[in-house]
């Protein structure tokens, strides 16, 4: 099905390209072309809705093309392009069968495609079967995505459906701020005076996958300068070796934001206080290392999935501005340049005030939820207790 839509989109991209040479009354739209190849081999090898979807996802990238072009924000726009490979597929709900707690989805198939199968390969098969666990959790299924298989024979499928909307709790006055960094990814503050690093492994499992790419990057780039190569191209390893790190990345984050959602929930807590550092690494430029080390944090994702999973449970997930959250003691008066004291940060990981040990992170995270308190101008109680003794939460790579 992966092939047919992607030449099922490749005909009607060059319908649209070609239209005038081709002789057509007006330029085709998406209803123009359904109605037109619905009875092609490739429509009629996809089920009705998926191949509507590819038709209005060409019309949509057309669209596009012709707003930026109007816009004038690019110079010569390219038209969209045609595919060079399988495409994703989208099976919508009409096509999807699910009952509630069950671990199987069935998907419909072609009548076309159920033809082929059957003189191609001798299998006759009705439906398409998914199992999975977490389908049980799903109640009302709206759309299930599949991508087409990788090297190793597998396929990614990501689903979508519909939950309750759930209403945030009320403030009670328990809060939980977050300081994201590069060494401790996550350094949270708990206002009963509680804190914990969570996130320490992020950058060796980084590194670890940077290097070995490194290495078969330049094992394979040596074998074809000696075949004569002039166009580079990929391996099949580096490219499992990308998808792994990437898999393995996601899987890290998934499991440090599960964590933070589930401390909330134990500890009653239903505000959530994360420092916003967008546009921190724009024009910045801190060395060779550390700029690949920053520029490589995925906090855009570290964003959106605690979001979500806080948004599932009723807790309100906030972005406060964190200007001099780390340069300023926790004592001060208020976090603003005029306190802020870079001498006190003696050396990485140590923010000292007289003669008091702090984490240099956990004070970032306090200071963080003074600033919101002060914006918010609500009443919060903050003990300045275990910014001193932090610990350290260790998640499964």
């Amino acid at each position: 099905m992966c092939y047919a839509a992607y030449k099922l989109w490749n005909v009607c991209n060059y319908e649209r390209n070609n239209y005038k040479s081709l002789g057509l009354e007006k330029y085709p739209d998406w209803y123009d072309q359904k109605s037109k190849h619905k009875d092609d081999l490739w429509f009629k090898s996809l089920p009705s809705q998926t191949a509507q979807e590819i038709c209005k996802l060409l019309d949509k990238s057309w669209k596009s093309f012709y707003r930026l072009k109007e816009s004038g924000g690019i110079e010569n726009p390219g038209t969209p392009r045609y595919k060079k490979d399988k495409m994703p597929i989208t099976y919508m709900q009409n096509g999807i069968q699910h009952e509630n707690g069950s671990y199987n989805v069935r998907l419909s198939l072609p009548k076309k495609l159920k033809e082929y199968m059957a003189h191609t390969y001798d299998i006759r098969a009705a439906y398409l079967y998914l199992k999975n666990p977490v389908f049980s959790n799903m109640d009302i299924i709206k759309q299930i995505k599949i991508y087409p298989p990788a090297n190793d024979g597998t396929s990614r499928i990501l689903v979508i459906y519909e939950v309750e909307d759930i209403l945030p709790e009320e403030d009670n006055g328990h809060y939980l701020s977050i300081d994201l960094g590069l060494h401790n990814l996550m350094t949270c503050y708990d206002n009963v005076g509680k804190t914990f690093i969570i996130g320490r492994e992020y950058l060796s499992l980084s590194y670890f996958y940077n290097k070995e790419i490194a290495r078969v990057q330049s094992q394979w780039d040596r074998i074809q300068a000696a075949r004569g190569m002039e166009n580079l191209k990929t391996s099949k390893h580096l490219q499992k070796l990308y998808r792994k790190k990437n898999d393995c990345i996601k899987d890290y984050i998934h499991k440090m934001t599960r964590y933070i959602t589930n401390y909330c929930v134990k500890n009653d807590i239903h505000t959530v206080v994360i420092g916003d550092i967008k546009g921190i690494r724009k024009e910045r430029n801190l060395g060779r290392k550390t700029n690949q080390k920053l520029h490589g944090l995925p906090y855009a994702r570290i964003y959106m999935q605690l979001e979500y999973k806080l948004k599932m449970k009723g807790i309100c997930l906030i972005r406060q501005e964190e200007s001099y959250s780390s340069q300023c003691s926790p004592q001060s008066e208020e976090v603003s340049r005029i306190y802020a004291e870079k001498r006190n940060r003696k050396k990485r990981g140590i923010y000292m005030v007289d003669t008091v040990i702090y984490n240099a992170d956990a004070v970032g995270a306090y200071n963080i939820l003074r600033k919101y308190h002060a914006v918010s101008g609500k009443e919060i109680d903050m003990p300045v207790t275990g910014l001193s003794s932090t610990k350290t939460i260790k998640v499964a790579v």
